[in-house]
C-alpha cells in the first residue's frame, strides 16, 4: 500500500512540475502610430510576425514567446513602402517591456518613421 501512495504521489508531482503554463504576447498598433505595421519582432527573434500586416488600432495574432522581457522591432508603412520604424511601448516609454509569465498579454506600440 505504502509503494502504491508513492507511485501515486510521484505521479501527480510529475504531472504537476511537466505542466508548465504558455507565455502568449500579441501586439496592438496604437491609432498614434505613423501607419500600418509589419515585420515584427519581439525579444531577438524569440518571436517574429513577418508578413502579418497590423493596421493602427489593430491586434497581432497572439504568439508563444519564451522571454519575459524584451525589444520590439518592426517596419511602418511610409506611404512608399514598409521602413524600419521607432517603436515606443505606451507601459514604458521605450522599446523594451516585460510581460507576464504564464499569461496572455497584449502590448502596444507606437511606430513613427
Amino acid at each position: 500500500m505504502k509503494k502504491m501512495i508513492f507511485a501515486v504521489s510521484t505521479l501527480f508531482l510529475f504531472a504537476a512540475c511537466s505542466s508548465d503554463s504558455s507565455t502568449e504576447l500579441s501586439i496592438k498598433n496604437s491609432d498614434q502610430s505613423d501607419g500600418s505595421i509589419k515585420d515584427i519582432v519581439w525579444a531577438d527573434g524569440d518571436a517574429k510576425w513577418e508578413d502579418e500586416v497590423v493596421e493602427e488600432g489593430n491586434i497581432s495574432t497572439a504568439k508563444e514567446v519564451k522571454e519575459t522581457v524584451g525589444r520590439i522591432e518592426c517596419a511602418v508603412d511610409d506611404g512608399s513602402g514598409f521602413s524600419s520604424a521607432y517603436v515606443t511601448a505606451d507601459t514604458t516609454g521605450s522599446d523594451t517591456v516585460s510581460i507576464d509569465e504564464g499569461s496572455s498579454n497584449q502590448v502596444t506600440i507606437t511606430a513613427s518613421k
